[in-house]
Parts: C-alpha cells; structure tokens; sequence
C-alpha cells in the first residue's frame, strides 16, 4: 500500500475539522488555489492532504504536523465554477518537509510510514462500538441513537467518531489529538473521556 501512496502531497489547511482514515468528507471549493489544487488532483493521484490550522492569526497559516490523506472519490463542477467534492480517508501522514508554492496552494513531503496500518479495516471489537454508543446515548440527546445502533455493522468507529467531533464542535486541540491517536480502540476511549468532560462542563456551567 504505501508504495502507492506519493512522495508529494498537496495540503488543505482547515480549522476544526477532523478527518480520519475510511471515513467521507464532503468538502466545497470556492477559492481559487483550492480549485487549482483539486483540478491538479484530478488530473493525477486524486489525493489530497488535510490538515488543521494551529493559529489563524498569522499570514502564513501554521499547521499540525499530522494529517489525514482522502482520495476524491466523487466531484462536480457547479455552473459558478465551483466544485462539490468528497474526500475518502485513505491514510494519515507526518509532514516531512514543507514544498514551494505550486498554482497557490502548498505541498508536503510526507512520512506514510508510521500509520501503515490506516488502509485496514478498523480493528474495533462490536462491544468498543457499543460502549462507544452507550456513552453517546447517555449523554449526547441531539444525536439520533437509534441510527447508530441499526448501522452498528456497517458503519465504522471512525465514522461515528467523526460525527460525535462535528455534533460537539469540539476544538482545533481535540480534534487534533483524535486524529494523532495510533489506534481506533483508544481513539474510542478518548472520545468518551471527551463527552464525559463537556458534559461535566456544561453541569458546572448551568450552576452559575
């Protein structure tokens, strides 16, 4: 698999986003480096490298050092010139080194070689997923349940994982310490600490 995967990717710079490895992201594309960098994309390997943004304040946009690579698998052009695009996750990466410029938007050498294990399948037991669905159920009422439980089967962890984070507008730091976690069995434990917390913080904030 990694022998497949480029030596070169381009990079999307986003806040609060998190994107994990077998899981869709729908994603609209105005600007026109990003319209650049999708149309080259299409034109070659298909993938693009997401990342979150550290501080929004400065020019040049910092970014974490680990990301999640998808592979457009669906796009359409809008009559604006525009373009509607999902992204599948195929694999995570450590940014090496940092490129020029090309056509306005930035590339990255990448290190595929500590999560050689994204391809798989998530290696999550059915009891992970529904403690998992316990603590949403629990805790999280915006959230259709009953969803969840009739897809257990089909729908993986990381995709529940994905939408708990965009349900619960987590932060630039939560997201980022998902996406960084090595497996998908701690990255559940996580997430559950995640909800425990914000529900004790939403108590504590209701008292005053």
């Amino acid at each position: 698999m990694i022998n497949r995967l480029p030596k070169i990717l381009p990079i999307f710079p986003l806040e609060n986003i998190l994107f994990l490895p077998n899981v869709n992201l729908p994603l609209y594309i105005f600007e026109d480096r990003y319209l650049n960098m999708v149309n080259d994309a299409i034109k070659t390997n298909k993938l693009i490298g997401m990342v979150q943004i550290i501080n929004s304040n400065n020019v040049f946009k910092e970014v974490f050092k680990i990301g999640c690579a998808g592979k457009i698998v669906y796009y359409e052009k809008t009559p604006d010139k525009k373009i509607l695009l999902i992204l599948n996750g195929v694999s995570r990466f450590k940014i090496k080194k940092e490129l020029s410029i090309k056509n306005g938007y930035r590339r990255i050498i990448p290190n595929w070689e500590i999560f050689l294990n994204d391809h798989k399948k998530d290696n999550v037991s059915k009891l992970d997923k529904e403690i998992l669905l316990q603590s949403i159920e629990n805790n999280i009422k915006t959230l259709n349940i009953n969803f969840f439980k009739k897809q257990l089967t089909k729908i993986s962890a990381n995709e529940i994982i994905q939408i708990v984070s965009r349900e619960l507008a987590f932060s630039n730091i939560e997201n980022q310490s998902l996406i960084e976690i090595q497996n998908c069995s701690k990255r559940i434990n996580f997430l559950i600490k995640l909800i425990q917390n914000l529900l004790i913080s939403n108590e504590s904030q209701s008292l005053h």
